[in-house]
């Protein structure tokens, strides 16, 4: 079993934000690669700004009140 962690920093990662995983009990994670697929998943999915809100029933109501979700969360509920 793991943990991992989505990090945003725009002055650390290109891009803003970058995945980092804790296995096995180590008490420094390692950053995920650039090239593995969750970042593109997360940038094309996530319902704002790369995060899966829309999978936790407290977060997504916040985010359609505060306006939040984004353009290609919207259009995937459209199709």
């Amino acid at each position: 079993m793991g943990v991992e962690v989505h990090v945003k920093d725009t002055r650390r990662f290109k891009g803003g934000w970058a995945f980092f995983g804790f296995d096995d009990m180590v008490k420094t994670a390692k950053m995920t690669p650039k090239t593995d697929a969750c970042y593109s998943c997360h940038q094309s999915h996530g319902a704002v700004d790369t995060t899966f809100v829309q999978f936790y029933p407290t977060l997504l109501p916040i985010a359609k009140m505060k306006q939040t979700l984004s353009a290609e969360y919207k259009k995937e509920l459209v199709e």
